[in-house]
């Protein structure tokens, strides 16, 4: 298949970028901004009483007697858009003349993706013992970039249309699937109500993007012959983790609470297994080989509480922190080679000296990595403060401001997995619209600082197999999330 049959291709699939499926294992939009799962709005978080505390803390479903059913939806507007400069352009053949714009310039993102989120708890009478159950897509929709007309139809160079971002992500689709059982105790005597939880997580992803063997963003061979090309990964998994968390109360005026989210698979290891496809130049498809996505992602803690000091008004203050710095790297292999795996000796100095990192070199363990991408993230975590105020009884009014940090450091961000100190702004209702029914809204936008790199990137500086094109350059993101849900109980 050609390149340009299969960069048309590309442009019919969802999005994310390669390896962005693995992040399955994150559970909180607020720790570092790598997932926009805002579900119950200005009520999810860690002190909450409805059955979105079976995602943020689990002893809040112990909270209140009865049954309840919450059903949620998250609509998030995404724009990207991610300048990169001549200077980025790492080709070992050089730039063809009148083809810069290529591999330089501007490309942009414009995409709605939807969460949804149906759970139920229920203290069975008991007002002592609460369980409950959800299912929920904290991760998943499409990340397309738009395409750089200029190049539409080119013979020249057909896969500079998928834009200049192309060597990082062009289109995919990433999916995870949370499958979550909760129990809480409450022990009124004291006010305080505990909880654990478990989850079983599905996650895919379906992925394009541009690659040369060698990792350049070359367009051509020293001949002018095609050299860009394309790799396609598809792959899949089952992980579980579980959670708990204990929330005190008192006289129902001051809510103190904390919670604990395991890594995935406790030890914080994901392996997804699938298929790769490579195509380069203009040599057809390569069979689809077995390969193998590992990586590790962290823990999290949430902590956080509310207040009444009127009746009619509520204070909010919680935060987060991920231990990112678990995130190193992430690999794929080739699932046909025996005792494969991917752990490079050197990676304490990957990043002050990555000329000499990445390679296959006698004092490194690497079998069978057909392909490395670096990380080394970093600890993040966020802050939020929030306020209701009861117009009447049946309508509450709220808003809410926050802060979260960035786990990415600007030597090994990319397109694909772009993030940055962020603000967070929202505001909303909670209304009655029957004894037993409730409605919220909430609109919020998340502000993303620029990132400039300034020439730090550093992802065309290692070796083979870990070299990429450079992701240098200037990125610019804001979501603007709306968030409706509507809460049963009786």
């Amino acid at each position: 298949m050609s390149l340009a049959r299969h960069a048309s291709r590309s442009r019919t699939l969802f999005a994310c970028g390669l390896l962005t499926a693995a992040l399955a294992g994150v559970n909180e939009a607020r720790a570092s901004g790598l997932s926009t799962a805002r579900f119950g709005g200005e009520h999810g978080h860690v002190t909450t009483d409805n059955p979105t505390a079976i995602y943020y803390n689990p002893a809040g479903i112990a909270l209140k007697p009865g049954t309840r059913i919450f059903v949620d939806g998250s609509f998030a507007a995404r724009w990207v858009s991610y300048d990169r400069p001549e200077s980025a352009i790492n080709s070992e053949t050089g730039t063809p003349e009148g083809a810069t714009d290529a591999n330089a310039g501007v490309a942009k993102l414009a995409n709605f993706i939807a969460g949804p989120f149906a759970g139920a708890s229920s203290d069975f009478g008991t007002k002592f013992f609460s369980a409950g159950a959800a299912v929920y897509f904290p991760f998943g929709g499409q990340s397309t970039w738009k395409p750089n007309e200029k190049y539409r139809g080119s013979q020249d160079y057909p896969g500079a249309i998928d834009g200049v971002q192309r060597w990082h992500t062009i289109d995919g689709k990433l999916r995870s699937m949370y499958i979550t059982g909760a129990v809480a105790f409450n022990i009124a005597k004291i006010g305080l109500s505990i909880g654990l939880s478990g989850s079983a997580i599905r996650s895919e992803i379906d992925t394009i993007r541009a690659r040369n063997a060698d990792g350049t963003d070359d367009l051509v061979l020293s001949d002018g012959t095609l050299k860009e090309g394309r790799s396609w990964l598809k792959a899949s998994g089952w992980q579980g983790s579980f959670g708990v968390g204990a929330i005190w109360n008192w006289r129902d005026k001051l809510w103190i609470g904390a919670s604990y989210t395991s890594r995935p698979n406790i030890t914080g290891n994901m392996t997804l297994k699938g298929d790769l496809s490579n195509a380069f130049g203009t040599a057809p498809v390569s069979p689809a080989t077995p390969i193998e996505l590992t990586q590790r992602l962290p823990d999290i803690v949430r902590f956080g509480f509310r207040v009444r000091p009127v009746p009619k008004l509520e204070l909010r203050l919680f935060g987060d922190f991920t231990n990112w710095k678990v995130m190193d790297k992430q690999c794929v292999l080739d699932a046909s080679v025996a005792d494969r795996q991917c752990d490079f000796a050197n990676a304490d100095t990957a990043l002050t000296n990555p000329e000499a990192f990445g390679g296959d070199t006698p004092d490194d363990n690497v079998k069978g990595v057909t392909q490395h991408i670096p990380r080394f993230w970093k600890p993040a975590g966020g802050v939020r403060f929030g306020a209701s105020y009861w117009v009447i009884e049946a309508v509450e009014l709220y808003a809410g401001v926050g802060f979260d940090s960035t786990a990415v450091p600007v030597q090994t961000i990319e397109p694909a997995l772009l993030d940055s100190n962020k603000m967070t702004f929202s505001l909303g209702g909670r209304f009655r619209l029957h004894q037993r029914l409730h409605l919220g809204l909430t609109f919020t936008d998340i502000a993303y600082f620029k990132v400039d790199t300034k020439g730090q990137n550093v992802l065309n500086r290692f070796q083979a197999p870990t070299r990429a094109a450079s992701a240098d350059g200037i990125y610019k993101q804001n979501i603007f999330l709306t968030n409706l849900y509507l809460d049963v109980n009786f």
